[in-house]
C-alpha cells in the first residue's frame, strides 16, 4: 500500500509532549515522515545489499533525527512561552507583585519564544541540507575542523547557487519563514524590541504591525499613539506569528513528503526501512 496523500495527525501517536503541542503546531506532515521514517528509529534501518550501517552514515541519520525532532519540539516551545506570558498577565498587579519581576519575566518569555521559532527554522535549514547535500553540490562555505551548518539565508543561497531541482519552492517558504522572524531579527541586530508596560495591569505592549527596525522609544510613544498608532500585547502580537510559522512549516514538509525526498536520500545512501516496521497506515 503506497502512502496517502494526506496525513491525519490524529492516527500518529507519540510522547505526551509531542501530544499535548500537537493541534496546536499542527504539523501533520512532520508526523507523516516522522512515521514514514520508522519513527526515526535507528534500529528500523537496514542495507540494502544486508550489511551493518557505518558508524559514519548511523551518525548522519541521527542528525536527520535529532534536527526532525528539534523542529518539533521548539515550535512546541513557542507556544509553551505563550501560555508562560498569559499566566503572567492573567494575575492582576497588587502591592505584593513587583512590576519590575513582571516586566522581566514576561519579556524573558517573549525572547524566548521567538528564539524558539529561530531555532525551529535552522533545524529545518539543516535538514533539508543534510537530506539534499551529494558530491556533485558544492558547499557555499567549507571549514575542514569543522562541520558545515547552514542558517536559513545560507540553505537558500546554497540551493540557488547549485541550481538544484528544488530549489524554488524550498526558497519561497524559508523566505515566508524569515519574513516570521522580524521580532527575532530587531532583537539580534538592534540589541531589543522596544515594549512598553502599562503601570496599572502589568501587560506589556509592542507596536502593533511592527517592522524589523521600528525604533520606537519611551518619548515617541506619546506622539505615535496621537497620530492613530495602536499597540498589540506581546502575547497578541506572538499568536499570529507562531501559527504562521507553524503554517509554513508544515507547507516545506508536505513539500519534502510529496516529493519523496526522504525516499530518494534512502536510496542514494543504499538504506531501507526493515518490513517489521509498518507506519500508521499500513
Amino acid at each position: 500500500m503506497s502512502k496517502p496523500q494526506f496525513i491525519d495527525r490524529h492516527q500518529c501517536h507519540a510522547a505526551d509532549k509531542e501530544e499535548k503541542y500537537k493541534d496546536l503546531t499542527a504539523l501533520d506532515y512532520w508526523w507523516g515522515l516522522r512515521e514514514l521514517a520508522a519513527d526515526f528509529d535507528i534500529a528500523y534501518y537496514s542495507t540494502v545489499t544486508g550489511e551493518d550501517i557505518s558508524r559514519k552514515l548511523k551518525n548522519e541519520i541521527t542528525y536527520i533525527q535529532l534536527l526532525h525532532y528539534t523542529v518539533e519540539v521548539k515550535l512546541a516551545g513557542a507556544y509553551y512561552q505563550m501560555e508562560q506570558m498569559e499566566r503572567i498577565f492573567s494575575s492582576p498587579l497588587t502591592e505584593d507583585t513587583s512590576m519590575d519581576i513582571r516586566v522581566f519575566e514576561a519579556k524573558e518569555a517573549f525572547d524566548a519564544l521567538h528564539g524558539d521559532l529561530y531555532q525551529s527554522v535552522c533545524a529545518i535549514a539543516n535538514e533539508l541540507f543534510m537530506l539534499f547535500n551529494r558530491k556533485q553540490y558544492k558547499p557555499t562555505k567549507y571549514d575542514h575542523s569543522k562541520p558545515i551548518a547552514m542558517s536559513p539565508s545560507d540553505i537558500r543561497y546554497w540551493l540557488k547557487t547549485n541550481k538544484h531541482p528544488h530549489c524554488k519552492t524550498i526558497v519561497n517558504n524559508l523566505t515566508q519563514c524569515e519574513n516570521i522572524l522580524d521580532i527575532r531579527h530587531h532583537a539580534t541586530h538592534y540589541g531589543a524590541v522596544p515594549v512598553f508596560g502599562d503601570i496599572n495591569t502589568g501587560v506589556l505592549y509592542i507596536q502593533k504591525d511592527f517592522k524589523i527596525g521600528a525604533l520606537l522609544t519611551k518619548y515617541d510613544i506619546v506622539a505615535f499613539k496621537r497620530s492613530g498608532g495602536s499597540m498589540d500585547s506581546i502575547l497578541e502580537a506572538s499568536i499570529p506569528r507562531v501559527k504562521a510559522m507553524c503554517k509554513q512549516i508544515n507547507k516545506l514538509y508536505r513539500y519534502i513528503y510529496s516529493s519523496d525526498i526522504l525516499e530518494h536520500y534512502m536510496s542514494d545512501k543504499g538504506v531501507l526501512i526493515i518490513d517489521s516496521y509498518k507506519p500508521y497506515w499500513k
